[in-house]
C-alpha cells in the first residue's frame, strides 16, 4: 500500500528544457543515469529561519489569507518564506537535484552508478538536513499520538486508542544514506515525493525524496506533509485492511460525504483507488497537527509572519493544479481548492489563530467543521 503527497511528474523533454534554461549542459547524459518515479516545536527551528528575506519571496497578509485563502495561497507562484524557512515550486527542487547529479557525473566520468548515487545522497541528505527531518518526524508522530490520546471516551475506548497509537508508533522514517535504503525506489533520490508505505512484510515506513529535501525548508511545510503521510497509517482504508472498524470513523466519513468534501461513491467501491476518503482523512488530520504547530508558533510571532507560516503549511498543494493528468472525479485527491479552502482554512483553530472573525461570521460551515462527533 502506497500513498504520496508530492507527485509532480516532469517529462524528459521538459526537464531538458529546464536544464537548458539553467545553462546545464548534457541533459541527455543526465537523464540516462536517472532511474525511472503537545510538545513544543524544537527551539532551533526558529533559529534556522532567521535569514534575510529573498528578493523573490512574496509577502502575505492575515487579511488576504482570511478573506481569500485559496487565491492567496495559490494565486502567485514562486518562493514563499516564513521565519523558519522557504518553500519553492516543486519543479525547482527536481531541477536542483538533477543539476547536482549532472555535476557529479561531469566531475567524475569514470565513476560507477553506485558511486554517483552515493555522492548524490551525501550532497542532498546532509547531517543537518537529516536532523531536521528526524525532528519533524518525531514531533509530528508524537502530536498525532497525543491527538488520539486526548479524544474523549465517547469517541474511542482505550482498546481502540491503543490500536491506533501502536500503528503510529510503528512507522519508521527511512532516509539515506546508505543508498541501499532506496534500492527498490531509486528514483526517490531526485523526486519531490514523500511516501507512506505498508510493505508486504507489514512494515510501516515513511520515505522522503531528495528534491523535497532540497526544496522545503519551512518547518510548517514539513509538519503538514509528514502529518498527512503518517495519517495514512490510521486512515479508514488502512484500518479496514487490518479488519478493524471504529464507529467514530463512520461518523467522520459521514460528515465528509454530507458536506461534499469527499465526493459521493456512486459507481465506485470503498477504498479503491478512486475513493478519496483516505486522502480527505489524511488532510483533515494533518490540519489538526498543523494547527498545533501554528498555535505554538503564534505565541512568538504574529501578523504577516504567522500568515506566511500558515501559507507555507499547504503551499505545495497548489502544485496539484499543474499536473498534466485530467482532474476528474476519479482522482484520489480532492481539488486544491477543497483541500486548502474547506479542509485547511475552515478549521476553527486556524481561523482563530489568524483572526478570521469576518470570514467565520459569513461562512456557516466554519462553525460546523467535521469531527468524530458528527451527527446528521
Amino acid at each position: 500500500m502506497k500513498h504520496w503527497i508530492k507527485t509532480p511528474r516532469i517529462s524528459s523533454p521538459q526537464l531538458c528544457g529546464l536544464l537548458f534554461v539553467s545553462a546545464l549542459a548534457g541533459c541527455l547524459l543526465t537523464l540516462k543515469f536517472i532511474h525511472p518515479a503537545t510538545s513544543r516545536i524544537p527551539a532551533d527551528v526558529r533559529i534556522l529561519g532567521r535569514a534575510p528575506r529573498s528578493a523573490h519571496a512574496r509577502e502575505v497578509t492575515l487579511e488576504a489569507l482570511c478573506n481569500q485563502p485559496f487565491q492567496t495561497i495559490c494565486g502567485n507562484r514562486g518562493i514563499t518564506r516564513d521565519p523558519t524557512g522557504s518553500v519553492r515550486p516543486d519543479v525547482e527542487g527536481e531541477v536542483s537535484t538533477l543539476r547536482i547529479y549532472e555535476e557529479i557525473i561531469h566531475q567524475h566520468p569514470e565513476w560507477s552508478l553506485e558511486q554517483i548515487e552515493t555522492e548524490l545522497v551525501d550532497t542532498i541528505f546532509t547531517p543537518r538536513r537529516r536532523i531536521r527531518l528526524q525532528e519533524a518526524f518525531r514531533w509530528v508522530r508524537n502530536e498525532i499520538i497525543q491527538f488520539i490520546e486526548h479524544q474523549p471516551e465517547s469517541q474511542f475506548d482505550e482498546r481502540e486508542k491503543k490500536i491506533l497509537k501502536k500503528r503510529v508508533r510503528s512507522i519508521q522514517l527511512q532516509i539515506p544514506p546508505p543508498i541501499s535504503l532506496y534500492a527498490d525506489e531509486p528514483d526517490l533520490f531526485t523526486k519531490n515525493d514523500v511516501i507512506y508505505e505498508r510493505t508486504t512484510q507489514g512494515t510501516l515506513r515513511l520515505r522522503v525524496g531528495g528534491a523535497y529535501v532540497v526544496n522545503a525548508k519551512s518547518w510548517f511545510n514539513l509538519v503538514f506533509t509528514f502529518a498527512h503521510e503518517l495519517a495514512h497509517s490510521i486512515d479508514p482504508c488502512e484500518v479496514r485492511s487490518s479488519h478493524l472498524a471504529f464507529p467514530a470513523y463512520d461518523r467522520l466519513a459521514a460528515c465528509f460525504f454530507t458536506k461534499g468534501i469527499a465526493p459521493p461513491r456512486s459507481g465506485r467501491k470503498e477504498c479503491e483507488e478512486s475513493d478519496q476518503l483516505s486522502e480527505v482523512f489524511a488532510d483533515w488530520l494533518a490540519v489538526q497537527i498543523s494547527a498545533r504547530a501554528l498555535e505554538d508558533f503564534g505565541k512568538e510571532f504574529s501578523g504577516n509572519a504567522l500568515a506566511s507560516a500558515a501559507l507555507n503549511s499547504v503551499r505545495d498543494l497548489c502544485e496539484q493544479e499543474d499536473e498534466s493528468s485530467d482532474r476528474s472525479k476519479y482522482d484520489i485527491h480532492p481539488t486544491p481548492q477543497v483541500r486548502i479552502e474547506t479542509i485547511f482554512a475552515d478549521h476553527p483553530g486556524i481561523q482563530a489563530l489568524l483572526g478570521c472573525d469576518k470570514r467565520a461570521a459569513t461562512n456557516p460551515t466554519s462553525s460546523k467543521y467535521c469531527d468524530f462527533d458528527y451527527h446528521r
